[in-house]
């Protein structure tokens, strides 16, 4: 039916294209307003003023960046397991600002802006405003709870994540275009290449896919092979830049091999149970895993629900909700370990299944013939929206406490002493998994294996005699035993010496040429000997 223009209407023919600005500039001013204040609470304890000690697994990345932007290629010069895009990230953030932090934490506050505002217009577009912002109060609890000191690799492809489920709603009521399934690929793709286990919502949607098309009778060759184009270009522009710099089968064995290796050192389901329990018992903060609970519950109510009629009632945004959050629990808990930053990866799901809550428990009452429950069906959404805010209470109170936490950084008297005893050229060695310490005093390691976690867990013979060659080739002018151990050589690398002779002659070398002249707690500092 065509609109029926109103008396002032026709008297101010500016009156509606006024009214439909003013409409469109507050559908933007509201989630970049909400998206603002997400991002500033979740990143404002770890700005490089309050936070000068980054977690250990940002230190490896800050150093290969570190390192990148001097020459060196990741893999083949700098050893890590994780896909490359968090180094590129990192080597951004250091040209921007070189002598801080500055930069990478800017990049982070665009990535975590622009996740909070597509996740906002998602919400807001297919649950309402309520809903949206019970989504975006999750989802902010939840970085508050698991992002901590930042610059991790779960955390960057949480846009990508949010983007998928996107473009998942709109392809789906389109029969799921071509195009669209592309776009899908591309940024699986990127997410994949910051880290392999942010691929849930992907498997989700590729579950769905599948099983519409069964359903139309139609084979998904042409959405296959539209996705899998997707995917392979950012992948192929990767592995032909590692080809290039003859650094592919490092990157293979490193990234990939090593990470297969790595996940198959648990003692299978019997530890994967209390790894699950304590992993997810983080999310407790701001009844997160509560709601996400109650939310996919919800959720599987309503999907019930709607069957009853017909499949195409059911929204689409809580289908792949609850697909997903399942994928989500497997693919964490599937490396066997508790790591608390591995936890990022559900939260947009968990924050879309908060606002499942708002929007579904409504539809939900409409089953019940209660006249009573029926007036109060239209206060429930503002109502559960009062509940997530006031489950923040706890997280508001410990705030300062949070903030405080993140500006300690005992690691401060290390780093002074190396900047004081060396020069910039020098090399410094730390025996540990001690990154950030080079990284902060700009010291190049001797070795490719900054961190020696890949030798004991691999414990390969040729790898460690790879690490005495460097480290004997180019000589540390400082050690640093992050070990506790009063001697540099007590129980060093003991099974290796065992079974080489170039380990046994590097250990030696070692206790003949090096020297204890510092100790920092359990850390001791050893100097290259000067020869009379």
């Amino acid at each position: 039916m065509r609109h029926k223009l109103t008396e002032k209407e026709k008297m101010y023919p500016s009156f509606t294209t006024k009214t439909s600005l003013s409409s469109k500039l507050q559908n933007l001013i509201t989630p970049a307003l909400a998206s603002f204040v997400g991002t500033l609470i979740t990143l404002l304890p770890s700005n490089p003023n309050n936070m000068t000690l980054p977690s250990r697994d940002s230190g490896v990345f800050l150093y290969v960046g570190w390192r990148f932007l001097r020459g060196d290629i990741p893999y083949r010069d700098v050893w890590d397991h994780k896909p490359p895009l968090i180094y590129f990230i990192d080597a951004i953030g250091l040209t921007l600002t070189p002598d801080s932090l500055w930069g990478v934490w800017l990049l982070q506050g665009i990535f975590i802006f622009f996740t909070f505002f597509l996740l906002y217009k998602l919400l807001d577009g297919e649950f309402g405003t309520l809903a949206a912002l019970g989504g975006t109060i999750a989802f902010a609890t939840g970085l508050l709870t698991i992002l901590a000191r930042g610059n991790v690799t779960e955390e960057y492809p949480l846009l990508f994540q949010v983007l998928c489920f996107l473009l998942f709603v709109r392809a789906y009521r389109q029969d799921f275009p071509l195009r669209t399934t592309f776009w899908m690929g591309i940024f699986g793709a990127l997410a994949f290449l910051f880290k392999q286990t942010t691929i849930g919502v992907w498997i989700a949607f590729a579950v769905i896919l599948f099983a519409i098309r069964i359903y139309q009778r139609r084979l998904p060759l042409r959405d296959l092979l539209a996705h899998l184009g997707g995917w392979l270009i950012p992948i192929f522009i990767v592995g032909l830049y590692f080809a290039s710099q003859n650094a592919l089968v490092d990157f293979w064995e490193q990234a990939f091999l090593y990470n297969f290796t790595y996940i198959g050192k648990h003692e299978g389901i019997r530890r994967l149970i209390p790894v699950f329990a304590k992993g997810f018992l983080y999310l407790q903060n701001g009844w997160l895993l509560h709601l996400a609970i109650v939310g996919w519950l919800t959720g599987i109510a309503y999907i019930w629900h709607k069957l009853k009629s017909s499949f195409a009632e059911i929204h689409p945004l809580i289908l792949i909700a609850v697909i997903d959050l399942p994928i989500e629990v497997a693919l964490i808990t599937i490396s066997g370990r508790s790591i608390l930053h591995y936890y990022l990866t559900p939260l947009p799901v968990m924050a879309i299944l908060a606002g499942t809550l708002i929007y579904a428990i409504p539809i939900l009452i409409e089953k019940v013939k209660s006249p009573s429950m029926q007036r109060i069906k239209k206060w429930i959404p503002a109502f559960l929206l009062a509940v997530i805010a006031t489950a923040q209470i706890g997280q508001v109170r410990y705030y300062p406490e949070y903030v405080r936490a993140l500006r300690e950084n005992d690691r401060v008297s290390v780093i002074d002493y190396i900047l004081k005893n060396s020069q910039e050229d020098d090399k410094v060695l730390i025996i540990g998994a001690e990154s950030a310490v080079n990284f902060l005093a700009r010291r190049e390691a001797p070795t490719r294996y900054v961190y020696q976690y890949p030798l004991a867990l691999l414990g390969r013979r040729p790898m460690f005699e790879e690490y005495f060659h460097q480290i004997l080739g180019d000589k540390p002018v400082l050690i640093i035993d992050t070990r506790g151990r009063t001697q540099l050589t007590e129980k060093l690398y003991t099974p290796l010496q065992k079974r080489s002779q170039i380990v046994r002659d590097g250990v030696k070398y070692l206790g003949e040429n090096y020297e204890q002249v510092a100790q920092f707690g359990e850390w001791f500092v050893y100097r290259l000997a000067e020869k009379p």
